[in-house]
């Protein structure tokens, strides 16, 4: 069963950033990805909002994916089982190693 996504927090993730996630996509496909990146966004933050907004990047080696930029998917890591459905942005791969791709999930 999925978490409630009001539920979920930069708190959550931070001390799972490195490998054991996956990306599920609607037709069955996984794509392991690492977590390398939750960033807290206060001034992104809704007012009265419970939670601070966040962002989650994910990376995984470039030539591993197939082509797309961003679509819906269930985030999965043996800790916290499947979350979602999510919508996740393939981003440029600015400042990080050549080579991977990169995914953004953004928790506003």
């Amino acid at each position: 069963m999925s978490r409630p996504l009001d539920t979920l927090s930069a708190d959550l993730f931070t001390p799972l950033v490195g490998p054991g996630f996956a990306l599920r996509g609607a037709d069955g496909t996984a794509l392991p990805v690492s977590l390398v990146r939750c960033d807290e966004h206060p001034r992104a933050t809704m007012p009265g909002h419970a939670r601070t907004a966040f962002s989650l990047d994910f990376t995984c080696p470039a030539a591993d994916v197939p082509p797309f930029t961003g679509g819906t998917f269930l985030l999965w890591h043996e800790a916290l089982g499947e979350i979602g459905p999510l919508y996740v942005e393939r981003i440029l791969p600015a400042g990080y190693a050549p080579g991977l791709a990169v995914f953004q999930i953004v928790f506003a």
